[in-house]
């Protein structure tokens, strides 16, 4: 008994000590745990790449002959899914910045050589129609007024400011080459993980069920499973919400004429993997890619999304995307809000399957404490606990009764 209690006066002590170290050298704590988390960069990247890359490797691997007993199959399933993951990712990169980059560098090649007729036409408009103030007038038509000069010199002021961040051109190729080769390393580092994961998945639960309690095991273990579920159910549901957008945009747009029907389409589809206001970001930029065109077909083209963008929230996201992840409509907003003020784009993606988790768990939970309480729970939340608690029925014993 005194050997345990002065083994935890020790294990208490060292961490009291270790406390007031940390709170004391907090700076150096914090500089410390920056370059931890610099250098650890690449494999956390690594990490995410892997798991994205995952989710289509996975449905892959149920296509490559998945009940072919041939060795060569066997042995070259995982390598040739891997390959095939990372192909088919890199070309519908390239597909989309293909198709919309040029579109987007033709209008504003259009914008910039209209611009100076639009603003000259509006100066006119309003000379020729300020005849009630004639000492308007007279000032207006005193003021003679070169609108391509007024572009040139507003060009080579934008020329001349670049000056100065072309002379710190070294200092950025350098943060371009670093995030390469970030990039770089992490994709080398997914490759590997994807290859053994099944092995780096079976040494981290030893170390788990090692240091662990029993409970505490079987608790965190169920608790990733839901955030693993979460995050794969919301990114195949929102990838396949997108593509759906972007083609109905695509044919809309064929079928009432619309210009630059592919490029929008992709663009749509592309915005539309954020949450809910993707959409709305790719009919502001197709609208913009159409006002060069014609501005009553940008018109058409903003009315056709509008009315394409409550039917996809009412009645696909709902069925693709919101069944998947099980989290309300009210919730999935909360959780974008909040999502974009902490990450941007990134905690938009994030934020949605982090809370659809969070939900659940907490809704079990909540079920648990009042069915302990004797409250009774709703009906909704009773066929929920009643499916995860539901026995395993044996097939073949039924069968065997029913014969009887």
């Amino acid at each position: 008994m005194k050997d345990l209690a002065y083994r935890k006066f020790l294990k208490y002590g060292i961490t009291v000590a270790l406390l007031i170290l940390a709170v004391v050298n907090f700076e150096e704590v914090i500089g410390f745990g920056q370059t931890l988390l610099s250098v650890a960069y690449p494999l956390t990247l690594g990490c995410i790449i892997a798991y994205i890359v995952n989710i289509l490797m996975v449905r892959l691997e149920k296509i490559y002959f998945p009940k072919s007993n041939k060795k060569i199959v066997t042995k070259t399933r995982r390598g040739v899914c891997i390959a095939l993951s990372f192909t088919l990712l890199v070309m519908i990169v390239i597909f989309v910045l293909y198709l919309v980059i040029p579109q987007v560098v033709d209008c504003f090649v259009v914008i910039s050589k209209d611009v100076p007729v639009v603003l000259e036409n509006i100066w006119n408009f309003i000379i020729q129609n300020s005849e009630k103030l004639p000492a308007l007038q007279e000032q207006l038509t005193s003021m003679d007024i070169d609108w391509g000069g007024l572009i040139n010199k507003l060009t080579s002021g934008v020329m001349s400011g670049t000056k100065g961040i072309l002379a710190s051109a070294t200092s950025i190729v350098g943060s371009i080459f670093g995030a390469v080769a970030n990039v770089v390393v992490g994709i080398i580092f997914s490759i590997y993980v994807l290859a053994c994961k099944e092995e780096v998945s079976q040494r981290i639960n030893r170390v788990m069920q090692a240091f662990m309690k029993e409970d505490i095991y079987k608790r965190t273990i169920y608790v990733l499973d839901v955030v693993h579920n979460s995050f794969s159910n919301f990114f195949v549901g929102q990838a396949t919400e997108a593509v759906i957008l972007g083609s109905l945009c695509a044919l809309g747009m064929w079928i009432f004429h619309l210009p630059y029907a592919g490029p929008i389409g992709a663009l749509v589809g592309l915005t539309a993997l954020i949450p809910v206001f993707g959409g709305y970001i790719g009919a502001v930029l197709g609208a913009f890619m159409i006002l060069t065109v014609d501005p009553k077909l940008a018109l058409v083209f903003i009315i056709y999304l509008l009315i394409l963008q409550q039917l996809e929230g009412n009645l696909i996201y709902p069925k693709v995307v919101g069944s998947s992840i099980g989290l309300p409509g009210i919730w999935v907003l909360a959780a974008i809000m909040i999502g974009s003020g902490l990450g941007g784009v990134v905690g938009m993606l994030v934020g949605v399957p982090i809370s659809a988790a969070a939900y659940k768990l907490l809704r079990e939970a909540t079920v648990k404490r009042l069915q302990e309480k004797g409250i009774v729970v709703p009906t909704k939340e009773k066929k929920i606990e009643a499916v995860k608690q539901k026995p395993v029925i044996n097939v073949g014993k039924n069968k065997n009764t029913r014969k009887k």
